[in-house]
């Protein structure tokens, strides 16, 4: 029978990692880490149950090679034989083995991450936006931080902050910043840029679509459907209201009436039981987002109008709240996967260094219930 002594010895202690002097016992064996005795008598235990982060040395000992082969494994700055960087490979997977992402960008100077500030994450378009950001950073070999401001300004400069001290290699803003913005960030020393300004800031780099002429592209289509009394609902400081008023204008049409509200479904929902109710002789309306937009279509029809008709409706975005809304939304597309691109090319300079602001993109009319056609 055997003792408890016995089984103390024979049993390898847990919450630590053995390392056997000699691997040739494992290698090209079926057996797994938590079963394998080394040639010295050593037992090596499974890795996952340590609590100790594992080294690049312990990595290179098990697969045989130097630690700088597993460091050009990683990084790809040196060529490795396919046979070894795949044993390399394994031997991470097999050990655990995360690399030490501060450690690297003390090394590099780069924190391989940009950071993201967003007024609402709760909006698919933002969402969308973020994703497409998300896709583009990584074929550029960075991680993304997404921080939401709740739409306080006081708390997009402390955010900004935060970004700063977590050394990220440039700010992306999909918000509305202002001056105060604007000095904090240029103290930081990071390249920073915003997503689609949507006025003009002086000393701010943006990055976007022009939003005047996707609020023409809308208010044109709703002309073209016959509709002459056109209002507008959203921000009134924003471009797609100049876009909006100059279109009128142009056509010798008097500017419909304007609800002003801010990007919350709240707003846009007031908005919609709003227009129902007091501007009767309206015909359509253009709506700064789809989220806006949506939650209007509830207002309306709580009071008693049909969409579209009684009331026609174009929104912005584009995104998939547009295409699920009842009746679903006509709305100008953004090109976020090209926005994305355009504004990581531009914040990290990928391009010669002191390049202008990349032209503004172009949005695409999408077509659906909600205008009439």
């Amino acid at each position: 029978m055997t003792n408890q002594t016995q089984l103390k010895h024979e049993t390898p202690p847990t919450g630590s990692i053995f390392i056997a002097p000699d691997w040739e016992g494992y290698r090209g064996s079926n057996r797994s880490p938590d079963s394998v005795t080394a040639t010295r008598g050593t037992t090596i235990q499974a890795l996952g149950t340590s609590n100790r982060r594992v080294t690049r040395r312990e990595v290179a000992r098990h697969a045989g090679v130097s630690d700088a082969v597993v460091t050009y494994t990683l990084n790809g700055t040196a060529p490795v034989a396919p046979e070894t960087a795949a044993r390399v490979r394994e031997s991470i997977r097999t050990l655990g083995y995360v690399p030490n992402a501060s450690g690297r960008s003390l090394r590099t100077g780069s924190s391989e991450l940009i950071g993201v500030i967003v007024p609402d994450a709760s909006n698919l378009f933002i969402s969308d936006l973020c994703r497409s950001v998300e896709k583009a950073a990584r074929v550029a070999g960075y991680d993304v931080l997404i921080m939401n401001s709740d739409g306080d300004s006081d708390r997009v400069q402390e955010l900004a902050r935060q970004l700063a001290s977590r050394q990220v290699d440039g700010i992306l803003l999909a918000l509305v910043v202002d001056k105060q913005h604007v000095a904090l960030l240029n103290t930081l020393g990071m390249p920073w840029a915003v997503l689609n300004p949507t006025e003009h800031v002086p000393g701010a780099r943006g990055v976007g679509v022009h939003l005047a002429d996707a609020a023409r592209l809308a208010t044109q289509h709703l002309l073209w459907h016959g509709y002459r009394r056109i209002g507008f609902v959203g921000p009134t400081h924003d471009l797609r209201f100049t876009g909006w008023s100059e279109c009128l204008r142009e056509a010798a049409l008097e500017p419909g009436p304007v609800m002003q509200c801010g990007f919350t479904r709240e707003d846009g929902y007031r908005a919609g039981a709003a227009l129902a109710t007091r501007h009767a002789e309206l015909d359509a309306v253009f709506i700064s987002s789809d989220m806006i937009a949506n939650a209007a279509l509830r207002g309306v029809h709580e009071h008693g109008l049909s969409v579209p008709d009684d009331l026609a409706i174009v929104s912005f975005d584009g995104s998939v709240e547009a295409e699920y809304s009842w009746p679903p939304l006509t709305t100008v597309k953004q090109p976020v996967d090209e926005l994305a691109a355009q504004a990581l090319d531009h914040l990290l300079g990928i391009h010669s260094a002191g390049e202008a602001t990349p032209a503004p993109l172009r949005g695409e009319l999408v077509i659906r219930a909600s205008c009439g056609c």
